[in-house]
């Protein structure tokens, strides 16, 4: 028995040397793809030296003697921080969008693909030469085992798959394949049901400088898509020979995407599906276009040549504006009419109200969480029952009692999705169990026309615009349900469905609760529990048609939690040098354990942005690390197109 005994042990702790021995290589292989910002480098493809100072948030500052080596290190530090990520879009956009490999640009714009691309492929050409742990943890759990180097086509396509992530979808009208009812006839026809959000949006808005507390015009943009890790945007400034240009990146792409230079700055504005004659499919040549206007808005003089230089190149469905220190301009020369949305209404509620701006208050409205939504619909939804309640205090039933605390607290709320508040949680929990009730019966077995939040559907039901009351009433019942019946009965519901989650005391619904922010990484391939690992998950406020948008899952399980929204806002000014605010939900870093990967999700949380400026005096202050790119020539250098593992 002794002997049996010692064996066992003796298995048991090889098992645990053994596993130690791995954890211990793992995390060696992983902690040597973590980037050292300090380390300097000699590569092929760049005619003079570049530095590459990081500020405190390890946002690279790119200083080259020409343009094309500015793109090369611009390249470089993206696979150097994103390899994963440059790699994983890649695969998307084959997958999605083939693509003749041929195709025309301006001199200058193929110059820079040219050099974006060499300079990816010196990073890779650095990691296959070894002790860098293949430049990526995603490297060391994906069966990568060759990666081809990259080209200025791979730029060109991911370039293409992001104008085809902002057109809208479009549902078939007849809902072919969505249900097993055709719409009734005396049903009116609800076009919010037919569209879907597209995957990304670009959103801005201006203020001319007679607005502004400085006199100069200011400038916000903002864009919504996916809130993954890492951030789908990455901050850089490029100083090039015309002058410095900084913001937000796509990694892949060699161009600032919104941003600012010396002498102007630039956001786009998507146009809804409602306000394009037609859907617009984006080809390599569109893809091309939109690639020449970001090199040439990075150039531009001014306001007025920032226009000519773009108008043309601009894709359909996409608003151009630009101020520079005295001007603001859009292309269209003049602002397109679209159908106004609940975030619209709440813009437009807060410019009226302020008529002089600081950038201050242009942050305050970005990060601005009140639902015009809510604002819109509870008194539809609540009219009738907050002046209705029980014949006597002997006669109100626990139900009863707790019905009214609930309606007197949404009578005093502002529509702010604060996430530590009760109010919101109750609102869309009776919000989508009225969209349930008007909607189940004539789509039964289509969960997603009815299951997904649409505010608009239940403001032209409840507001019978164009008769669409008639949506209320159950077809399969004899009676005619009102509106009203439905809200009363999904009140109900709601308060039901909330206490079985949260329990009978309304205080501790808190919205936060319910409405979390889950930030998943985003590796090359699915790696399930690894990614629950290092994801990032906390309480938000928000709602889909707040200025701060956090989009609606179509979980039922957990339908207000949110892996999309906003992920990306700038407010700019020339009114004085570091007039220029950023802020993404992640850090630079793709690298679970680097400690730039969320050193950014703390000041998104809190609505703290950072001051870029392109003066690099100011970049040096708390730098973590300076790296120079050298020149070495060809001949010294054993070129490889793959790198193995």
């Amino acid at each position: 028995m002794k002997r049996l005994f010692n064996i066992l042990l003796y298995l048991l702790l090889a098992v645990f040397a053994s596993g130690l021995a791995v954890s211990g290589v793992v995390y060696f292989l992983l902690r040597a793809s973590v980037p050292d910002y300090d380390e300097d480098f000699s590569v092929a493809g760049i005619e003079g030296p570049v530095d590459i100072l990081r500020d405190a948030a390890a946002i690279p500052h790119i200083s080259a003697d020409s343009a094309p080596d500015a793109y090369f290190a611009l390249g470089f530090v993206h696979a150097q921080d994103r390899l994963g990520q440059l790699l994983r879009a890649r695969r998307a956009a084959q997958a999605l969008l083939p693509l003749d490999q041929t195709f025309e640009v301006e001199p200058s714009t193929a110059q820079a693909l040219d050099a974006y691309a060499a300079g990816v492929n010196a990073w890779l050409g650095l990691v296959s030469e070894g002790g860098r742990g293949r430049g990526s943890p995603d490297l060391l759990i994906a069966d990568e085992r060759m990666i081809a180097a990259w080209r200025p086509v791979d730029s060109l396509r991911l370039a293409q798959a992001f104008l085809n992530d902002l057109q809208p979808e479009r549902r078939q009208n007849d809902l072919s394949g969505l249900s097993d009812l055709p719409i009734p006839s005396d049903r009116p026809l609800l076009p919010e049901l037919f569209v879907t959000s597209p995957k990304v949006s670009l959103d801005a808005w201006a203020l001319p400088g007679d607005r502004t507390a400085t006199g100069a015009p200011i400038l916000a943009a903002d864009i919504r898509g996916p809130l993954s890790l890492p951030s789908e945007w990455y901050l850089a400034d490029i100083q090039l020979p015309t002058g410095a240009a900084i913001g937000a990146t796509m990694p892949g792409v060699p161009f600032i995407v919104v941003g600012r230079s010396e002498r102007v700055a630039w956001a786009f504005r998507s146009l809804s599906l409602n306000a394009l004659k037609e859907p617009v499919s984006p080809t390599a040549a569109k893809a091309g276009n939109f690639l020449m206007m970001l090199d040439r808005l990075a150039r531009s003089a001014d306001v007025n040549d920032a226009m000519d230089a773009s108008m043309n190149l601009a894709p359909a469905g996409l608003e151009i504006l630009a101020i520079d220190r005295e001007t603001l301009a859009r292309w269209p020369d003049r602002e397109v009419e679209t159908p106004l949305s609940f975030r619209d209404a709440r813009l437009a509620a807060l410019d009226e109200r302020q008529p002089i701006f600081s950038v201050e208050g242009a942050i305050a409205v970005q990060r601005d969480t009140v639902s015009a939504a809510a604002r819109a619909l509870l008194p539809l939804m609540a009219r009738e029952l907050w002046f209705v309640g029980s014949t006597g205090a002997l006669e109100a039933t626990r139900a009863d009692k707790l019905r009214g605390v609930i309606l007197n607290q949404l009578a005093q709320w502002n529509g702010d999705m604060d996430r530590f508040s009760p109010e919101p949680l109750v609102f869309w929990a009776w919000a989508r169990a009225l969209q349930k009730r008007i909607l189940q019966d004539e789509f039964p077995s289509a969960t997603k026309v009815w299951a997904m939040l649409n505010a608009d559907v239940l403001f032209a039901v409840l507001s019978d615009r164009g008769g669409s009351a008639i949506w209320c009433d159950i077809r399969p019942s004899t009676r005619i349900e009102t509106c009203q019946d439905q809200v009363r009965a999904a009140l109900d519901d709601a308060i039901g469905w909330l206490i079985d989650r949260n329990g009978p005391d309304p205080s501790a619904w808190v919205w936060g609760e319910a409405h979390s922010l889950n930030m998943r990484w985003a590796s090359i391939r699915s790696s399930g529990i690894i990614s629950d690992l290092l994801s990032l998950e906390a309480p938000s406020s928000g709602a889909p048609d707040t200025l701060i948008a956090t989009l609606f899952a179509s979980d039922d399980d957990l339908p207000f939690a949110t892996s999309a929204g906003t992920n990306f806002q700038a407010v700019m000014s020339f009114s004085e040098e570091a007039g220029s605010y950023f802020i993404a939900p992640a850090g630079q870093s793709g690298h679970p354990l680097s400690r730039f990967y969320e050193n950014l999700f703390p000041m998104w949380m809190q609505g703290k942005y950072l001051a870029m400026s392109t003066d690099l005096s100011l970049a040096r202050g708390g730098a973590v690390g300076t790296s120079r790119l050298s020149p070495v020539s060809f001949d010294k250098l054993t070129i490889q197109g793959d790198m193995s593992r």
